[in-house]
């Protein structure tokens, strides 16, 4: 005890300064530990940089041309004013999707643009001079005090320039080739593909068929797999929806069909032919045909139709 008194005695004055640099050592501690943290926000928002393909970008000095277009035609939209925004569409997207129908395209607006919208944008990918961009609408609650049923509307717009003009197409539609001399001809018919319309996730070919028999000709109505298929050189495509869409041709008769398929536009694949892996040529019986069967043809066999020469 005596020694303890004496340490004190001698050290009392350290040990006093010692205590109270500790004790505001924790108090600056706790004050730091409370202080707000300043958030830093980072920016990662590149709407010109593509999602699929980040080395193939909108060149830079269109950037501001396709930014701009876009903007003005979702202006025109938001604000009603339809013949300035459809004047904006490539021509074949006002045949393809509105059947030049200014009236359809109308209530194409009016079904999405139901208040005051906005909007925000991504390049999704660049193809042959083709800019692909995701656009989500949104309804601006800032401007319309929206508190419940929030609608958001998203698809895809291709920027196409159309006789040196930037133009858009809208909803997934991307647009219409028109081929020369891709047919396939015998003895029984004619097989003419006349032209594509391409949207970002399909292909739909315009196809003509004679029909030089006197008989029933089936090329296809979902009976059999792969009845006609889309050769992209390493994958083949089925044609969709041939059950409910058989394409049965009359004695004599000429038909236009079309025939869909499902294909990315940006998938980097060429088509290089359309292959008819089943035509069944029947006698002159439409039951018979109807029913399609390959056992009650008096001819069956295929026809390979290059698309890439």
């Amino acid at each position: 005890m005596l020694a303890l008194r004496n340490f004190w005695k001698k050290y009392w004055k350290y040990i006093i300064i010692i205590a109270i640099v500790w004790i505001v050592i924790i108090i600056i501690n706790n004050y730091l530990k409370n202080i707000p943290k300043e958030l830093n926000i980072i920016n990662t928002y590149t709407p010109d940089t593509p999602v699929m393909d980040t080395g193939d970008r909108v060149p830079q000095e269109e950037k501001e041309e396709v930014n701009n277009i876009i903007d003005t035609f979702f202006n025109y939209c938001n604000n009603k004013e339809y013949k300035n925004a459809y004047d904006m569409l490539t021509t074949d997207c006002q045949e393809y999707m509105y059947s030049n129908s200014l009236g359809d395209f109308i209530e194409y607006v009016d079904s999405i643009y139901t208040n005051k919208k906005i909007y925000n944008i991504q390049n999704y990918s660049n193809v042959n001079d083709v800019y692909i961009y995701d656009i989500n609408i949104l309804d601006d609650i800032l401007s319309t005090g929206t508190t419940g049923g929030y609608q958001t509307h998203s698809e895809k717009i291709a920027l196409i320039k159309e006789n040196g003009v930037m133009k858009i197409s809208n909803q997934g539609y991307i647009g219409k080739t028109t081929f020369n001399n891709k047919y396939g001809e015998d003895n029984y018919l004619k097989i003419n593909i006349l032209y594509k319309n391409m949207s970002y996730q399909r292909e739909e070919y315009a196809v003509e068929i004679s029909n030089k028999t006197d008989g029933y000709i089936v090329i296809g109505n979902g009976n059999v797999a792969n009845e006609i298929t889309l050769n992209l050189g390493d994958q083949t495509r089925p044609a969709l929806d041939l059950i409910n869409n058989p394409i049965i041709i009359a004695p004599g008769q000429k038909v236009n069909c079309f025939l869909l398929f499902d294909k990315y536009y940006d998938d980097g694949k060429d088509p290089k032919e359309m292959n008819f892996n089943l035509i069944r040529v029947f006698g002159n019986n439409e039951d018979l045909a109807k029913e399609g069967l390959t056992s009650n043809a008096n001819v069956s066999y295929s026809m390979n139709i290059q698309l890439n020469k």
